[in-house]
């Protein structure tokens, strides 16, 4: 049976040994249960006392007065019995009466005994138990301290009482209580009740019993230390216990360590342990029953029912070894497999059959040297187990990994007899690393290498003297593509790409994808072949024809590339990558289509970019944004209103264009900040005027595209916001917006309805070089179309703009909005434009954009704004 279970306890530890060391946690000190057990065992003496007073009690029922000869002959009787009379000093009667329990008889009468004969039972008890009576007695009898001499060890009384004595009863007085007792110095209790072959600490510990429920030093009845004067057991656990009618501590400490701990349960543990004890249990009654059969003669078809039942044990035992996943194989001393699991078959492809009675090294792959093996036995030998990695082969051949656990057994003289062995499959372990491997330097996608791969790569052909080009590509409009179609055809579109770029590149080339949208070709130059840029436009052209990515749908997209050379440009790899998406910047700001070579130029450009960024951040808190004021006239010059124009002076920049800081402001949210403060502080500015008797007529504030998107805060919620805090009436306000704000995708409808009822203007800036259409005029709530700079300028030559003025006009009037044209800055410009009927003007012909100061002094004198005598055109251009 020990084999069996020490076998099955082998493979479950083999098993479960990564996940216990995994898991294992610590669970708490373990006094509960050592105090449980001695509690158990301290109540398993008692009983066992009640018991032999209760053989007392029946000895004296079946007799009318029990003599001394009688009680001894009980004793003896008890003696024999071995272990009944351990922890009991002495036995006997005594009978209740008149308020005293005098003992008439006591076993055995050795010296010790014949003191306590014809004494008070009660003078041997702490405090006195006169109170005490039959009926209100436990069912156990009564427990009490004794009460000795100075000096002499602690003792217990238990007395149990069990009714009147014959011919002690006087007439009209109550009958006498007999009480039978016994003695039980404390020390010996304890020693036999811990010492009881049921009872198995595990590690040893300090014990303390008191009488009572605190540990008081004079109620101290045993100390298991025996030092005197020792004091109560310091960082002890209390246990209470109640029995014999009183109520008793414990303290509990262990001398070493902590106790030991359980693992968490887990579905292999738990099937291992099962089976072993099962298979243990099962090997020991078959040896009892064996017994049974010698004993009792049982019958060869009994003992056949038997064996059938042990081998149905068996087979599950065998079943359940078959349910786990890794596989388990069982040798004899000389390495012969003896049994194995299905797992096993499977890892290794031979069949059971072909296995047993085969030594395992058959399946050796030759990847391990014999140093290796040789380690491998020593360390197995001289700890009785191993684990670590071996690469073996299958039967058709091919080499895998196995993670193996092995271990030994050992017979009664220590030598080995089995060896076990656990081994799990690495191999999808190991397919699994190497695709997580290899999506860590691939597009998942398209299989092509990505950015970091790319730059490995690069760092390569940079070793050799062959000029390169590195072509950064960024397609345009895959996103629209999957807002409208979804995510497949953007995948299709991208797999597209990849195959036309596929074409274009040689074998000598490299592409990887270094982003959704991001292509990156390495191309070798030759010296008779095209240039950096006529190879990049060529792929360029290639790339961005008509696509069908299925479904009919044929797609135009608009793409830019950047351009860097080795070894013109660098010879490191991170540089050239950080040059061509340098590049592919500067190319992205300039157009669909662009492609444009790197240069010394566009660092510096993009490094001062960064520069107006960090600056412009805190251009609104240090007062460094300025409102200028151009004022908007009709024909006769008289002023209708003003656009408010934002500028930034810089104290490092100096005095920076809106052309250059807006778009840096756009691309970083801060166009968000910036717009808030225009729109607040030029609706301050407004109402001031009004509030003080000018009419200035109408604010014009530009919006940009950006603040319609805002996730925080929609335009009508801002521009409410602003109206509350300065005042100013939703009549004088005028917002422009540019015609890309029309779009459908951008949702901007709703905010511009909610604006028109608010009772907001809306007007339309740069009117013409947008993408708008009369059908998108009319289902937007716009109330003035300002005609763009470009298209008044020279207009009273220009033929196509004289035509372009005229169309707008009629449209207008048409659509019934309000026009201005923008940009006036020479008078024939303004005849032109007054005889083709243009209401309104805003140019430098009339005005350049004024200071605070300036246009209120503009208001102050109230005096009609003409053309400017030889006006003359503005030296820097207008945003």
């Amino acid at each position: 049976m020990a084999a069996v279970l020490a076998i099955g306890v082998l493979v479950t530890s083999l098993l479960t040994w990564r996940s216990v060391l995994q898991t294992t946690e610590e669970h708490g000190d373990w006094e509960q249960p050592a105090a449980d057990l001695a509690i158990a065992a301290l109540h398993r003496k008692l009983d066992n006392t009640e018991s032999v007073l209760r053989g007392l009690v029946g000895l004296q029922m079946a007799s009318q007065e029990v003599t001394l000869g009688e009680l001894q002959r009980f004793v003896g009787a008890l003696e024999s019995d071995g272990r009944s009379l351990e922890g009991i000093s002495t036995l006997g009667f005594a009978t209740a009466a008149s308020g005293r329990a005098p003992i008439r008889l006591v076993a055995p009468m050795d010296p010790g005994s014949r003191a306590v004969l014809g004494s008070d039972l009660w003078s041997w008890v702490r405090g006195s138990g006169k109170e005490l009576s039959q009926e209100s007695a436990p069912p156990e009898g009564w427990l009490l301290p004794g009460r000795g001499r100075p000096g002499e060890p602690a003792f217990l009384v238990q007395v149990l009482p069990f009714g009147s004595s014959p011919g002690t009863v006087a007439t009209g007085s109550p009958p006498a209580t007999r009480w039978a007792f016994a003695i039980l110095p404390v020390r010996d209790v304890m020693r036999a009740a811990l010492s009881h072959p049921l009872v198995r600490m595990e590690q040893p510990v300090d014990l303390q019993l008191y009488f009572g429920d605190r540990p008081d030093p004079a109620q101290l009845l045993y100390d298991s230390r025996n030092l005197p004067a020792a004091g109560v057991l310091p960082h002890a656990r209390a246990h209470r216990l109640d029995t014999g009618g009183q109520r008793w501590l414990l303290l509990v400490h262990p001398l070493h360590g902590s106790a030991p701990w359980l693992p968490p349960w887990s579905a292999v543990l738990l099937l291992g342990l099962t089976t072993s004890l099962l298979a243990a249990l099962l090997t020991r009654e078959l040896q009892r029953r064996r017994r049974l059969a010698d004993q009792e003669g049982l019958s060869l078809g009994e003992l056949r029912s038997q064996l059938e039942e042990s081998l149905r044990w068996l087979q599950l035992h065998r079943r359940a070894c078959s349910l786990i996943q890794e596989g388990i194989v069982v040798t004899d001393r000389d390495g012969a497999i003896l049994a194995c699991n299905e797992a096993y078959v499977a890892i290794t492809g031979y069949p059971e059959e072909e296995l047993v009675g085969r030594n395992p090294r058959m399946m050796n792959s030759g990847y391990q040297s014999k140093e290796f093996f040789a380690s491998l036995w020593e360390e197995l030998l001289a700890s009785d187990c191993w684990e670590g990695e071996i690469w073996n082969r299958r039967r058709n051949g091919e080499a895998y990994p196995v993670w193996m656990r092995m271990g030994v057994v050992r017979d009664g003289s220590g030598d080995p007899s089995h060896y076990i062995a656990a081994l799990t499959d690495q191999t999808v372990l190991r397919e699994k690393d190497r695709q997580l491997e290899y999506l860590g330097f691939h597009d998942p996608l398209t299989r092509l290498p990505n950015l970091q791969m790319a730059e490995l790569r690069l760092g390569q052909l940079c070793q050799q003297s062959q000029p390169l080009v590195v072509i950064w590509i960024e397609l345009d409009g895959i996103k629209r593509i999957e807002e409208s179609f979804g995510q497949a055809k953007g995948d299709q579109l991208v797999q597209l790409a990849v195959d036309r770029l596929g074409h274009f590149a040689g074998p000598a080339d490299f592409m990887a994808q270094v982003g959704r949208n991001e292509f990156l070709i390495v191309h070798a130059l030759e010296a008779t072949g095209p240039t950096a840029l006529e190879t990049a436009r060529t792929l360029m052209a290639a790339l961005t024809d008509s696509m069908a990515p299925g479904g009919g749908l044929d797609l135009t997209l608009s793409a830019w590339a950047g351009v860097s050379c080795f070894p013109q440009d660098s010879r490191e790899p991170e540089n050239l990558l950080l040059f061509a998406a340098t590049a592919l910047g500067q190319a992205r700001r300039q157009g669909p289509q662009a492609v444009l070579r790197y240069s010394s130029e566009m660092t510096v450009r993009s490094r001062h970019r960064l520069a107006i960024e960090a600056h412009l951040q805190r251009a609104v808190e240090g007062g460094q944004l300025e409102l200028l004021y151009q004022p908007q006239v009709d024909g006769q010059g008289t002023l209708l209103g003003a656009e408010a124009l934002l500028r930034w002076r810089s104290p490092k920049f100096g005095s920076v264009s809106p052309l250059e800081f807006l778009p840096i402001a756009e691309a970083s949210d801060l166009i968000h900040r910036i717009g808030a403060w225009v729109l607040q502080e030029a609706c301050r500015q407004w109402q001031k005027w009004v509030q003080v008797g000018f009419e200035p007529g109408r604010l014009a504030v530009n919006l940009s595209t950006r603040q319609f998107q805002d996730s925080h805060q929609t335009v009508p919620e801002l521009v409410q916001a602003c109206l509350s805090r300065t005042g100013l009436a939703a009549a004088r306000l005028e917002l422009e917006i540019t015609e890309s704000c029309l779009m459908p995708a951008l949702g901007t409808r709703e905010q511009l309805q909610t604006l028109d009822g608010m009772g907001v203007e809306l007007a339309i800036d740069d009117f013409g070089t947008g993408f708008s259409s009369l059908s998108t005029i009319h289902n937007f709530p716009v109330h003035k179309l300002k005609i763009d700079r470009s298209f008044v300028d020279g207009v009273d030559g220009n033929l196509t703009s004289q035509s372009i003025v005229r169309a707008t006009l009629a449209m207008a009037e048409g659509l019934g909005v309000h026009v201005l044209a923008e940009g006036v800055e020479r008078p024939e410009e303004l005849d032109f434009l007054i005889r083709c009927g243009c209401p309104a003007f805003q140019g430098y012909l009339f005005s350049r954009p004024l200071s605070a100061e300036g246009f209120e002094d503009l208001l102050r004198r109230g005096t009609r704004l003409g053309p400017v005598a030889g006006g003359a055109p503005a030296a820097v251009p207008l945003p």
